[in-house]
């Protein structure tokens, strides 16, 4: 079940903003806009109870970048997902760097919108599952395996929130994105590995694209092959490995996340944000094993 995300909508346009805002309460999000940065920063400094924050970059008083810097320098657990130009797009990477979500780009395509939502919806979801007696364990390696069902993945982040949670209060580390990180990597084992869906037709045409997927999940012959996830702790770092039993692929392919062109695509952004956030990530020859390495010390 979906959670109720509360949205905060930042731009100078109200024709768009009127738009998303439609678009996220049909979806029965609770909404609030603002029309420039100085706005939304008064909005969250009177009462910092957003879930996540979409703003645009060229806006009037304060732009996006300076709303994020703020919310930041504040030390505000906000996810902020910028929209921008593609004359903005060297700054929204370098934004993402420093620690915003994502960005989205205009013109603005609401699928994409509701993937940032839903994301967060998971992360969200993993947070009201109880930490006990893992804020002291100090070494711990353990290993979970489903089969390929899509539905499967709320749990296992739910799962290992439990797990990392106090490493990442610990450590200063961002628990959204270590578990959209996980989510990334098993929707992509699962999809593009066990399903073998070209993340090609996802440019092409994302309707196709939907559809291949709900029909192979369907089929026992793509259903049953197995993600199997292993978790690593120790004092020196904390490491997830996702294994597919697809065929892979050469991990030479992969967009360049220093290549500001890599991110006009929307395939293969969820592994340009596991590089830019994880300090290692690494695959096997064959592509379907995917190791991603927080260090602590």
């Amino acid at each position: 079940m979906e959670l109720s995300v509360k949205v905060l909508l930042v731009d100078d346009e109200p024709e768009i903003l009127e738009i998303l805002k439609e678009f996220l309460v049909l979806k029965k999000h609770t909404v609030t806009t603002a029309s420039n940065g100085k706005q939304a920063l008064d909005l969250v400094l009177a009462d910092n109870d957003f879930d996540i924050a979409f703003s645009d970059i060229k806006m009037p008083e304060m732009d996006g970048l300076t709303f994020f810097e703020k919310v930041r320098g504040k030390n505000f657990n906000l996810p902020v997902v910028l929209i921008s130009g593609q004359g903005d797009l060297e700054s929204s990477i370098d934004a993402l760097k420093l620690g915003a979500l994502d960005f989205i780009l205009k013109p603005i395509c609401l699928k994409t919108l509701e993937e940032a939502i839903q994301k967060i919806d998971t992360a969200l979801a993993a947070e009201l599952e109880p930490v006990g007696a893992q804020q002291l364990v100090v070494d711990l390696q353990l290993t979970l395996s489903c089969e390929s069902q899509l539905q499967h993945i709320r749990k296992i982040i739910s799962y290992f929130n439990k797990q990392t949670e106090h490493i990442c209060a610990k450590f200063g580390m961002d628990g959204h994105k270590v578990a959209i990180c996980l989510q990334e990597c098993l929707t992509n084992a699962i999809i593009h590995g066990n399903f073998a869906v070209d993340s090609d037709l996802k440019e092409k045409d994302w309707t196709a694209f939907d559809s291949l997927i709900k029909k192979r999940e369907d089929a026992p012959n793509y259903r049953n092959k197995k993600v199997t996830i292993l978790f690593q702790h120790t004092p020196k770092l904390m490491r997830f490995t996702v294994t597919d039993e697809g065929n892979g692929f050469d991990p030479a392919d992969l967009p360049d996340p220093a290549n500001p062109e890599s991110w006009l695509k929307l395939s293969g952004r969820g592994i340009l944000f596991i590089r830019s956030y994880m300090d290692e990530v690494r695959w096997n020859d064959c592509g379907n094993v995917i190791a991603m390495t927080k260090y602590l010390a």
